[in-house]
């Protein structure tokens, strides 16, 4: 996947711009000219509500896993005392029209909020693609100031399972991003294969490189587990409802250079439980620090809200959620 576009929200002149970058990354994911505009007009409803009600926030902008484009908008501003309200035509706490919620869940395709008056506000829109909850979310966000990033992700639904990658190229700049594309090219190779074959894949794909960390899931479509494998610095989780989270515990090494014989980590997967992969530019002591409210929310805010609470702003940054399949 492109890179993920962050957009700082923190002045009203960045509305323009906001609207600007969707209406052509719409076009640029090939969506028809209406939706095309919805999508703009959207982004410019998203990005004035943070200027308006918050000191500042961030605009996300990227094509969809699964099809179409998504926009995402995170701040830490005050939160909705009653998000069902707030969605109301004609609901305004500034004295506005009160048309900008209601007509951002009407445009898009799916649409999913999470606000909270002590936790700041993140709402998604999805447009493109099937009118249903989505199952995955991905994230590629290059370091503060940069514009490549050495981080990749990448998405594979087979007639067997959804597999994902998450690779971290050592490094930073050309060179990391290299390592990244390779690692993600092994993997589209045959993403059905089993995991411990896929990593030597990668590893073999990524020799006379700079190396990378990497982590794979697979979700069966039949059964109730997950599988995961991974080699450096990533990290992963499983986060069912109320139970206490799975962490999922990579091995030490480093692709391209050496690697320990990979080893899968298969735990039980409830209906409807979340896993996530990310790297270390998302601070792994989130499963601490994050409260049990993160662990229900789709994977769109999921992912979203992990980068704007325990994102490492000097590093790139990648993250993927896949929600298991209810029955």
């Amino acid at each position: 996947m492109s890179v993920t576009t962050e957009i700082r929200v923190d002045h009203e002149s960045a509305v323009a711009h906001a609207t600007s970058v969707a209406r052509r990354a719409a076009r640029a994911a090939g969506l028809p000219p209406l939706l095309a505009e919805h999508a703009a007009v959207a982004a410019s409803e998203l990005s004035s509500n943070i200027t308006k009600h918050t000191q500042g926030g961030t605009l996300l902008v990227q094509p969809s896993p699964e099809e179409g484009l998504e926009l995402l908008a995170i701040d830490h501003g005050p939160g909705m005392d009653d998000v069902g309200l707030c969605l109301t035509d004609g609901y305004s706490s500034t004295g506005t029209l009160g048309s900008g919620l209601g007509a951002v869940r009407r445009l898009a395709t799916t649409f999913g909020v999470f606000s909270h008056p002590r936790r700041g506000t993140a709402i998604f829109a999805r447009f493109g693609g099937a009118p249903s909850p989505p199952r995955t979310a991905t994230l590629r966000l290059p370091a503060l100031g940069h514009d490549g990033s050495g981080d990749v992700v990448a998405l594979a639904e087979t007639d067997r399972a959804t597999v994902a990658l998450v690779a971290d190229g050592l490094g930073r700049g050309g060179d990391a991003e290299h390592a990244g594309r390779r690692a993600e090219r092994a993997f589209l190779a045959e993403p059905d294969a089993p995991l411990p074959v896929l990593m030597h894949a990668i590893h073999a794909a990524l020799r006379h490189s700079r190396g990378a960390a990497a982590a794979l899931i697979r979700l069966p479509r039949s059964g109730a587990e997950a599988e995961f494998c991974g080699v450096g610095n990533v990290a992963g989780a499983v986060l069912a409802g109320d139970a206490p989270p799975v962490t999922l515990a990579p091995q030490p090494g480093t692709l391209g250079l050496r690697m320990p014989e990979p080893r899968v980590q298969t735990v039980p997967l409830p209906p409807g439980a979340t896993v996530v992969a990310h790297s270390d530019g998302i601070s792994q002591s989130w499963l601490r620090a994050a409260g049990e409210w993160l662990f229900p929310q789709a994977p769109p805010l999921l992912v979203g809200l992990l980068a704007r609470d325990h994102r490492r702003l000097r590093d790139d940054a990648s993250a993927v959620a896949v929600r298991g399949r209810r029955p």
